[in-house]
């Protein structure tokens, strides 16, 4: 799956009160949702952007808090990962198109939100793609102040010295792309601090709760360096035993699959989506009944 640059420069525009940047094939075309990870954007997909735009209209969601999507309010503060969730249920609504296949791809926070959104919503996309989704074992949940407070001084570090920051990623993440690692950092600077600062993000309901309800076909894609999704999580999905679920495993990466080895997981994550983009077939009511 690749295919030309797209023009850059996109002007988010909003649906169901997040912001979103669109990709790739004009509607009606089977539509692909991205769900970026904690503290990262809608921006933060250019590599893979450029190799799925050929094959679907992508939609690069902002969570709220994140790029240009509205911030938190105290109230929506105590529970931030379940506004992910309900934020995420009406962006997919919305997305939705007659007769054609919706797939969702999230990476640790989207793929948090998104698990817990199909899991509640039997039906809401035809297909999942989680990248090394925040599956803990056991599971983390509530606030976490002092998590919060390093975030927040990580985050604001980026905004300090970006051009610092991208030559020590460009060392310490020598595999990844340099536009991700643009989009990367650039990202920081577009994080709520108040909603960083409660640790939070997750649902508060835990993973293994919503796994076994995951009647959607799932992948779940993670590496084997630093990971969250690592060997007791791997033993408690199968445990779970819920044939939905497959998990795959990229060597020599860490808690970011997709940029440490683009092309490891793409020849994982392609082969996949292709299977689930045939569109929808039409529903022909020829009045004979069940036969």
């Amino acid at each position: 799956m690749t295919g030309p640059r797209p023009v850059p420069g996109l002007v988010p525009e909003m649906v169901a009160g997040l912001a979103v940047r669109r990709y790739g094939r004009t509607p009606p075309a089977p539509v692909v949702a991205l769900f970026h990870a904690n503290g990262d954007s809608g921006a933060c997909w250019p590599d893979l952007v450029v190799r799925w735009t050929p094959v679907a209209h992508l939609v690069a969601v902002d969570l709220r808090g994140h790029g240009r999507s509205p911030r938190f309010s105290p109230r929506q503060l105590v529970e931030p990962g379940d506004v992910h969730v309900e934020d995420t249920v009406r962006v997919l609504t919305e997305l939705r198109l007659p007769d054609q296949p919706l797939v969702a791809v999230g990476h640790s926070l989207g793929g948090a939100a998104l698990t817990a959104a199909c899991a509640e919503h039997p039906g809401l996309v035809d297909a999942l793609v989680l990248i090394d989704p925040p599956w803990d074992t056991p599971p983390v949940l509530g606030h976490r102040p002092e998590v919060g407070a390093a975030w927040v001084g990580h985050v604001t570090a980026y905004g300090l010295d970006p051009e610092g920051e991208l030559e020590s990623m460009r060392v310490r993440e020598p595999a990844w792309p340099d536009v991700e690692r643009r989009a990367w950092v650039g990202s920081k600077a577009e994080v709520d601090l108040a909603y960083l600062a409660t640790g939070s993000g997750r649902p508060s309901t835990p993973w293994t709760d919503h796994v076994p309800r995951l009647f959607t076909p799932t992948l779940v894609v993670t590496g084997d360096d630093d990971v969250l999704i690592g060997p007791d999580t791997r033993a408690a999905i199968s445990a779970i035993d819920n044939e939905c679920v497959e998990v795959a495993v990229v060597a020599g990466v860490g808690h970011y699959v997709r940029q440490g080895d683009p092309d490891a997981f793409h020849a994982v994550a392609d082969p996949w989506l292709r299977r689930h983009l045939t569109p929808v077939a039409p529903v022909t009511d020829t009045g004979a009944g069940p036969s």
